[in-house]
């Protein structure tokens, strides 16, 4: 169960009509789709601060039961602002997704295991030196098939875009710990460094990574905070 976040306030049409095309698309793509805006706009007009409110505190009753946490495009309104920290402070798992009329690249795990954000990399790792550190790789750059957890984690090997202020390049290379394979991105296509309780449940939920990453941690030092 996926609840679909976006902006209400504004052009309250069109923001209701997006919020139906969201969850058109993201049935398609084999989720249960739910946007407070479709619901709860039906008996609390958000133009009157107490119906307001009581939508917002309904829209979070609603988001405590889902699955995961959708915030759909550029824009993040007051209202998702709070959805956002209420789902970091329950430990549900939000995604990001900043072109949401492209549903092929929803966070849609191709097993079991859900899929990694940046919400589970370290907070401000996108600007440290990503030289011999594990990184996410955003789900988008992997093919249906592969979009896995699994193949989101890679270890940076070297490139100039492993400092944050890189000058002429911002490429940087991957090496797959279990797999072995190699693959040059840039800076921009990973989210950051995983926090060390997510290392620990990608371990988990994959046996293979204990072996394969015990050997790299000893060679070149702590990798994962």
């Amino acid at each position: 169960m996926v609840y679909i976040a976006s902006p209400l306030r504004g052009d309250y049409n069109t923001n209701i009509k997006n919020a139906v095309e969201y969850c058109r698309l993201a049935g398609e793509r084999g989720v249960l789709p739910l946007a407070p805006h479709i619901i709860f706009s039906q008996w609390c007009n958000d133009t009157v601060p107490k119906q307001r409110e009581q939508g917002l505190q309904l829209g979070l009753a609603l988001l405590e039961k889902a699955d995961e946490l959708w915030i759909m495009g550029e824009k993040i309104s007051e209202g998702m602002r709070g959805e956002i920290s209420f789902a970091m402070e329950h430990g549900i798992p939000a995604y990001h997704i900043t072109n949401p009329l492209e549903p092929e690249g929803y966070p849609v795990s191709a097993d079991e295991n859900r899929l990694l954000s940046k919400f589970d990399c370290v907070p401000e790792s996108s600007r440290s030196n990503y030289e011999k550190q594990f990184v996410v790789l955003r789900h988008e750059h992997l093919k249906a098939d592969f979009r896995t957890s699994r193949n989101q984690i890679w270890l940076v090997t070297h490139g100039p875009g492993c400092r944050p202020d890189y000058i002429h390049s911002d490429t940087i290379h991957l090496r797959h710990p279990v797999d072995g394979d190699y693959m040059a991105v840039g800076r921009g296509d990973v989210w950051g460094v995983p926090k060390s309780e997510m290392m620990d449940c990608i371990r988990q939920a994959y046996p293979e990574f204990d072996a394969a990453m015990q050997p790299a941690a000893e060679q070149d030092g702590e990798l994962c905070r």
